[in-house]
């Protein structure tokens, strides 16, 4: 019977370490990534069980490691120096996606950057929610006079 427990690959290690150190659970960063927990720690443990004690090596396909990364707070040069340059590719395309467009007023607000980010860290499906609801519940800035405004102001 083989017990014996593959080391994890580099890259692994890079995202085990990134989430101990976000403190972020397991199971909370495999939501967030749209894999099962299982699979994240397959993956972050650089083995899967087969059965009667036999593990064997895995490594994540690029762009599930790639989200996993983006969760974890892994970037896409330290994915490169751990060996996984397709990963790296596969994440720098995800934070191109999820950039935020510039609109006029908000460039560089450090709030908005903020709230991009996290909008990042959840799956497509989750993130298209997230924006139905922020339009649904934000009135249009066009018809908003200074009245309105004010009475917003003194009602909240």
């Amino acid at each position: 019977m083989d017990t014996q427990t593959p080391e994890p690959p580099p890259e692994a290690r890079l995202i085990k370490e990134a989430l101990r150190r976000a403190r972020l659970s397991a199971r909370e960063a495999a939501r967030r990534a749209g894999i099962s927990e299982t699979r994240w720690r397959q993956i972050a443990n650089g083995y899967q069980d087969v059965g009667k004690g036999v593990r064997v090596p895995t490594t994540g396909p690029a762009d599930t490691l790639a989200r996993m990364a983006q969760v974890a707070g892994v970037t896409a040069d330290q994915l490169r120096q751990a060996g996984r340059p397709d990963a790296a590719d596969e994440l720098a395309e995800l934070e191109s996606q999820a950039a935020p467009a510039s609109t006029a007023g908000f460039a560089g607000d450090p709030q908005i950057d903020a709230i991009a980010t996290l909008l990042a860290t959840l799956p497509p499906e989750a993130q298209d929610e997230v924006l139905r609801r922020v339009r649904r519940d934000t009135p249009p800035a066009a018809e908003e006079t200074d009245d309105t405004r004010t009475r917003h102001r003194r009602a909240g």
